[in-house]
């Protein structure tokens, strides 16, 4: 695999708090303000026990001084990439979001609506920008090898266009997903398969260890999948878990803990987990320090594996070959013999939601669940499809947001794993 950390740049003085108008930047050639060039510095540390071979960037000067001061620990030259620029606003360039909107009402209407069909006044089209995006990622690849870790250093138009392009997502999640500045969204493709896995979406805690929030009053759900157990990759050769009552094991504990103090701050109102014990115990520290309690949710239980309940994974593919291979290409159609599939999967998890949007009203919740289970939500509300399933990662105490806003659900971030990393 070559790992991808795509990174929007730091603060100017044209990008305003989030709840603002917000101006039309593009290839305006705006300086990071002090704030910027402080966000590209956290980045920086947070990043720089990692081995990175380059670090790519846009020619504007507030990405590439973002990636100078990433490379800079690194020994790096920042290679510049014209096709990471940002979008061409034309007419729009310098105006606030609410002077566009009563200049260009029907236009505008269609961009908030479906950006990715609108060409800009003067200016480019959302489909060319995608387009030369995906080609500078493709030439920023070409020349490594597997194991390689790149930085791609962009903008917020560019960063969400590729976001939705290399994950797969359908164009109109383009502003349903959250690129904060100086965000870490991380990718890893397969050199054999020209494939692209989501790791990671719009990491932030190395800025604020809060978690983001959507504008807007609808339900915050931060979905938790459990601590590590003994049958969990890490621990040992991994297990098909499924409905087998499996403890935390000592890292998962610390894990849990180390959740704790993470999630301490936030204003969360009620605490569910799955019937298991596993998922109980990782949210048992929270549940003490908020004086909480943990109510047991059928609609997070994980999957039943039935007859391949508790093999491992080279035992399920010496007895169920066929079964086994078709799980690994095509895993939305299986159904595992005595057992369940995802859809089941997914549609108790969707009455789940249904069901919390209605309880608790512009509150923050949080769920805690297990591989598959959290996996099936992000496929489900990033619009992948179930055969999306093994390009979703999520690791053990990583956490998704997810926020309703006005009846529709957005993806604030997926796999933060601040907390146990």
């Amino acid at each position: 695999m070559i790992r991808i950390i795509l990174v929007r740049h730091g603060h100017t003085a044209l990008n305003t708090p989030e709840g603002q108008g917000q101006y039309f930047r593009g290839t305006t050639d705006l300086p990071l303000s002090e704030e910027g060039i402080a966000q590209a510095q956290a980045t920086a540390r947070r990043l720089a026990a990692l081995r990175i071979d380059a670090v790519y960037a846009s020619p504007l000067q507030r990405a590439a001084r973002t990636a100078e001061i990433l490379a800079e620990p690194h020994g790096l030259d920042v290679r510049t990439q014209p096709g990471l620029s940002s979008m061409s606003y034309g007419d729009w360039a310098g105006l606030l979001s609410t002077e566009v909107a009563h200049r260009w009402p029907e236009l505008y209407a269609q961009w908030r609506r479906d950006p990715l069909s609108v060409q800009i006044p003067g200016g480019d089209s959302a489909a060319s920008l995608r387009a030369r995006a995906v080609a500078a990622v493709n030439a920023a690849l070409a020349p490594h090898a597997d194991g390689a870790c790149l930085l791609l250093v962009s903008h917020e138009a560019v960063c969400r266009a590729l976001v939705c392009t290399l994950a797969g997502m359908p164009d109109h999640l383009y502003w349903r997903i959250r690129q904060g500045l100086c965000n870490l969204t991380a990718f890893d493709f397969d050199p054999v398969k020209r494939s692209f896995s989501l790791v990671q979406m719009n990491d932030l805690c190395h800025l604020d260890p809060s978690l983001p929030r959507a504008r807007g009053d609808g339900i915050r759900v931060v979905l938790i999948r459990h601590g590590q157990t003994a049958w969990n990759e890490g621990a040992g050769e991994e297990r098909f878990r499924g409905r087998t009552d499996l403890p935390l094991d000592e890292v998962g504990h610390n894990q849990s803990r180390a959740l704790a103090r993470r999630l301490r701050p936030e204003p969360i109102a009620a605490l569910y987990a799955s019937p298991l014990i596993r998922t109980q115990q990782t949210i048992e520290p929270l549940a003490a320090e908020l004086g909480l309690p943990i109510c047991v949710q059928e609609g997070l239980l994980d999957i039943n594996y039935g007859e391949l309940q508790g093999l491992t994974h080279r035992e399920a593919a010496a007895a169920y070959p066929d079964l086994y291979s078709h799980w690994r290409s095509s895993p939305g159609s299986v159904r595992f013999p005595g057992g369940e599939g995802l859809a089941d999967v997914r549609n108790r998890f969707l009455a789940l939601l249904t069901e919390m949007a209605a309880a608790h009203p512009g509150q923050t919740v949080a769920l805690v669940g297990h591989q598959v289970v959290n996996k099936v939500a992000a496929c489900t509300l990033l619009e992948l499809g179930l055969d999306a399933f093994w390009c979703v990662r999520q690791d053990t105490c990583g956490i998704d947001l997810f926020q309703q806003v006005e009846g529709i659900w957005h993806t604030l971030q997926v796999n933060d794993t601040c907390a146990v990393s």
